[in-house]
Order: C-alpha cells, then sequence, then structure tokens
C-alpha cells in the first residue's frame, strides 16, 4: 500500500504539471527560439533571434522579444517596459560571433546560451538539474494570490531536446 501511494504521488506530481499545459496555442512565428507561458492565461511571450537584414544576428540586441495575445485575437505586440524590466527582459553578453550569454531579469542564475549551428539558424540551451537541453518552450507556475509587480513564482518547467533529439523537461523550483 504504502509504494502504490509514492508511485501514484510521483505520477501525480510528473503528469500534473504536464496536464495543466493542455489546450495552450502554440506560436507559429518565424526565428522563434523558444516561448514562455504561465498558468494564469494563455498569452505567450516569444523569444525570436533577432536578425538583419544582412542573414546576421544584431551583436547589440540578438533577441526580439513580443508577446501573443491569445486572449485578445492571437495578437501580437511589444512587451511593455516594465515587462521587459522585471519579469521577460533579457541581459546578453557576447561570447563570440554567433554566441552570447543570456539571462531572464526575472532569474538572472539560471543561465541560457544563444549560438548557432552550421546552418546559422540559431537556438537557446542550458542545463538544469544535469540536463543539458536545447530549449523549445517554459511554464511558469505562478504562486496563488499573487500578482503585478509582486507576483511570486512556484516553479518553472523548462522543455525541449537533448543532444540526441530526445525529448527532454526539467522543473526549476524557485524559494
Amino acid at each position: 500500500m504504502r509504494n502504490y501511494l509514492l508511485l501514484l504521488l510521483y505520477f501525480s506530481s510528473v503528469l500534473f504539471p504536464l496536464l495543466a499545459q493542455e489546450g495552450y496555442p502554440k506560436p507559429n512565428v518565424k526565428d522563434l527560439l523558444f516561448y514562455i507561458q504561465h498558468n494564469r492565461g494563455k498569452n505567450t511571450y516569444l523569444y525570436q533571434a533577432n536578425i538583419d537584414k544582412q542573414g546576421k544576428i544584431d551583436s547589440n540586441d540578438p533577441v526580439k522579444i513580443s508577446r501573443q495575445m491569445f486572449d485578445n485575437n492571437a495578437e501580437i505586440k511589444s512587451i511593455t517596459a516594465i515587462q521587459r524590466k522585471f519579469a521577460y527582459g533579457i541581459d546578453s553578453t557576447p561570447q563570440s560571433d554567433k554566441s552570447y550569454e543570456l539571462s531572464l531579469v526575472s532569474y538572472p542564475q539560471q543561465r541560457l546560451y544563444l549560438r548557432s549551428n552550421a546552418d546559422d539558424n540559431y537556438f537557446v540551451e542550458t542545463t538544469l538539474n544535469g540536463i543539458k537541453m536545447k530549449i523549445n518552450r517554459l511554464f511558469i507556475f505562478q504562486k496563488e494570490g499573487t500578482s503585478g509587480l509582486n507576483t511570486k513564482v512556484d516553479y518553472i518547467l523548462f522543455f525541449g531536446t537533448d543532444q540526441k533529439g530526445k525529448h527532454v523537461h526539467s522543473k526549476l523550483v524557485i524559494d
């Protein structure tokens, strides 16, 4: 009986976060690196490679950030100055011509890396809980009873692919 309960608790902790995202729309935009969604609405934050007309990444601003308002006819808008400064903005540091160290302004401890493959296709990767992955999306679980500038986060789920192309995910618990 005890083993059954432990198994049930384990699977509910793994499957519930995945099921909580069912029905969320997937963005379809050019040069998408990854996107962020959260448990308080379906609006989505898009992170795209900021490519110029010559096909080169903008070294001063390598990641273009916008939001797709799925709760409002899927309209795409710029993020607000407050969102950029306190929540969804990106800090970037060049490492080479085609490589940047990135971090979300709201959680700078988790390092992300913008890289380019041989075909000049850009992607973002990170290592979390010992799992190295190309990030496809993040899902943020916000704490109940918090909102606005006082929003607190319980955890973030990272979804992506490992070096062999296998789908992986990892959970970052925020203390």
